[in-house]
């Protein structure tokens, strides 16, 4: 079992095509977190999916991609018992660098609506999606309340769990796509660096390499299977 966890604004379709490489290999549950009822903390949404996981039976893998993957940080340093592995795709410990999360958050709070949610789907991509992919992507980031998109992202900014790193002893492997316009390399490098079992791989795509390049995904995804993580 695969959980998936996916950024903030964005629909739990990004990882369709990462489930359509793992058919015969790991079944694939992708978390909808954000058109729901809150809190939408970073906390607050790693202990529901905890309770997700304990559903399934746990221990599961645990795919985060962008704010998803500090939620899957936060879940697997509260509840290790729960994560056999992490897949996390251009994401970080902290905000630091990330230097235009204070701009989007005033655009949210002042400027909410279809021209924000368009800027940013479009900037997650280094390539323009299909149309009609696109379209699905926008329908579910004009039904996420925007007061979930602030709270999450306020505590995003005010979370470094740089400090619990080494406490997350599972498989990791960083999945970073070199064309982000968000996350750097380095981020992704200093990201690897503070987890005591990880890897880096590099891919070149835009911020969201799961659905960019499912199939680089699904190989990480097999690797951290080979690597231990059940």
């Amino acid at each position: 079992m695969l959980v998936a966890i996916p950024g903030t604004l964005c629909s739990a379709r990004v990882f369709d095509r990462l489930a359509a490489e793992l058919p015969d290999t790991t079944e694939l549950d992708a978390v909808d977190w954000m058109s729901g009822s809150g809190p939408w903390r970073i906390d607050d949404v790693a202990a529901r999916t905890a309770e997700r996981i304990e559903r399934h039976g746990g221990p599961v893998l645990v795919a985060g991609h962008s704010t998803g993957g500090c939620i899957a940080l936060a879940l697997a340093a509260a509840r290790p018992e729960l994560v056999s592995g992490l897949l996390l795709a251009n994401t970080g410990a902290h905000m630091r660098g990330h230097g235009d999360v204070d701009s989007i958050l005033d655009t949210i709070a002042t400027a909410w609506g279809p021209r924000l949610h368009a800027a940013v789907l479009d900037r997650s991509f280094a390539e323009p999606v299909p149309p009609e992919f696109r379209e699905t992507l926008l329908a579910y980031a004009a039904g996420v309340p925007q007061a979930a998109a602030l709270e999450v992202l306020r505590s995003q900014r005010d979370r470094d769990l740089t400090p619990e790193l080494p406490r997350i002893t599972c498989p990791a492997t960083v999945l970073h796509g070199v064309h982000d316009r968000a996350r750097s390399a380095a981020d992704a490098e200093a990201l690897a660096a503070g987890l005591p079992d990880c890897e880096v791989r590099f891919v070149q795509t835009g911020h969201t390499p799961v659905w960019e390049d499912a199939p680089a995904a699904a190989a990480a995804v097999r690797e951290l299977l080979a690597r231990g993580g059940r």
